[in-house]
């Protein structure tokens, strides 16, 4: 089932309109409610007055007869005052004695004289209710501070909620308007203001391919904006990503080139050597060869000369060939690496203390092993002294293949130790150290454990599990 995205997810040209339509909202919505908080007030406050000022007069012209409490006189005070407070909006008007009977109404069907007065009429204090269609307003009527009587008026307050109502919608309305109109501008200037960042974004992305291509110069914004300077940085970066490959690209092959031309040599040196014997043998042939002994003697040292020159051959075409080598390693494989690595030892005249106790052959690709292993052959042979000694050992037991090789040199560098113990591969070494780097990436491919410890000297120990124990640690991790 597909859920839909959180609204942190959601894209920013959405979010931040959205969030200035729930501004605009917000203040909207507190300012009608000032605003109608404030008419309700000047509502409330008028209608006092208008109040006031109606029962003032009404109750002066009804004091005489309410002195004598004569019905006539006030019925007729009532009837003189309603064309003249009409904008009042009197619906009912009860003149009342002190025991809250009815002396004189508006309405006297309704409320005859001497009635009990109904008990909303009767004088409580109480506000202007809003959203109500009617109110009653009381004054007490007093001579010479003696009480005399009450005066209670229903009055139609309908005008008022129309007021307030027409107020809401016009409030609504303005601030609906201006809320979208802002919605639409949040929506282009946010639109606007990241288009610049989308770019970016896009040619970001492109870098998931290998490549990051700079933005030409023409398509640049100004220098003095943000987006001008983060595109300026953005083409920085990649020049310089682009001339670090370069350089890394350039320093790889050097190196290869260097590798390829020291290995070159030392099969010249490996395939001279029985060369010499083989054509002493070829003229003892020529000269004794009706002698059975020496014919024996020579064909013998042709064989083995042949077969050396053949072994070197064979182990430099495997190790250099290229190919993906998934086969498991073998112990022909280690005794390769010994025929490979000898010539170099005596170039630099360092000892070989080598022991190979394998059997058979190992569940982990021959190839890498190895790989690792020459790579770090070579360095301890170019790591140590002349006379000095380079010990390696090779066992399989118990699931684990072992590789260790120990030289006498100064130890390693700070950067290569880095390298080695922190196993990280993502960066290049930008000058020599790519055999290292290829160890580590080697071992980390196989999931498997490299030890160090030096100095004196280097001592570098590379455990390889067997398949079934490697997947087991990649699962784990």
């Amino acid at each position: 089932m597909i859920r839909a995205p959180t609204p942190r997810r959601w894209p920013l040209a959405l979010r931040v309109p959205l969030l200035i339509t729930l501004l605009m909202m917000g203040i909207a919505a507190t300012i009608s409610k000032l605003v109608l908080l404030r008419l309700e007030a000047t509502q409330a406050t008028h209608f006092e007055e208008l109040s006031g000022a109606y029962l003032d007069g009404l109750s002066t012209a009804l004091l005489p007869a309410m002195i004598r409490r004569d019905p006539w006189e006030a019925f007729d005070a009532l009837d003189r005052s309603r064309p003249r407070y009409r904008g009042v909006g009197a619906l009912r008007v009860l003149v009342m004695l002190p025991d809250v009977t009815v002396l004189a109404s508006s309405d006297p069907i309704r409320h005859p004289l001497g009635a009990a007065a109904p008990a909303e009429a009767i004088p409580t204090p109480m506000p202007l209710q809003v959203g109500a269609a009617t109110s009653w307003i009381h004054r007490a009527v007093s001579e010479g501070g003696v009480p005399i009587g009450h005066i209670s008026a229903e009055v139609d307050i309908t005008a008022l909620a129309s007021e307030r109502r027409a107020t809401l919608l016009a409030l609504l309305g303005v601030n609906a308007t201006l809320t979208l109109v802002f919605a639409i501008l949040g929506w282009l200037l946010v639109q606007r203001m990241l288009r610049p960042v989308l770019r970016l974004s896009e040619h970001l992305g492109r870098a998931a391919d290998g490549r990051l291509d700079p933005i030409p110069e023409a398509e640049l914004p100004s220098a003095d904006t943000e987006a001008g300077r983060a595109f300026r940085r953005y083409n920085a970066a990649a020049t310089a990503i682009a001339e670090r490959e370069a350089l890394l690209n350039r320093l790889a092959e050097e190196e290869r080139r260097a590798l390829v031309g020291r290995y070159a040599s030392a099969m010249a040196h490996e395939v001279n050597n029985p060369l010499g014997g083989l054509f002493n043998a070829v003229r003892m042939i020529q000269r004794h060869g009706d002698d059975p002994e020496r014919r024996l003697r020579a064909a013998s040292l042709l064989e083995r000369g042949l077969t050396g020159i053949h072994n070197i051959v064979r182990a430099s075409l495997i190790l250099w060939r290229g190919e993906a080598d998934t086969r498991p390693v073998s112990v022909a494989d280690i005794d390769d690496l010994r025929l490979l690595i000898e010539s170099e030892a005596r170039r630099r005249d360092v000892i070989l203390d080598w022991h190979q106790t394998m059997e058979g052959s190992f569940p982990a690709p021959a190839q890498a092993v190895r790989q690792i292993a020459l790579n770090l052959l070579l360095n301890a042979c170019a790591a140590s002294p002349p006379g000095g000694r380079i010990t390696v050992r090779a066992d399989a037991a118990d699931g684990l293949l072992t590789l260790f090789v120990g030289d006498e040199g100064p130890g390693l560098p700070a950067e290569a130790r880095r390298l080695l113990l922190d196993g990280q591969t993502e960066q290049v070494p930008q000058a020599g150290g790519l055999g290292l780097w290829t160890v580590v990436r080697l071992v980390r491919e196989l999931n498997a454990e490299l030890q160090l410890a030096d100095p004196p000297g280097t001592h570098i120990s590379i455990r390889i599990s067997d398949d079934e124990r490697r997947t087991h640690r990649l699962a784990a991790a």
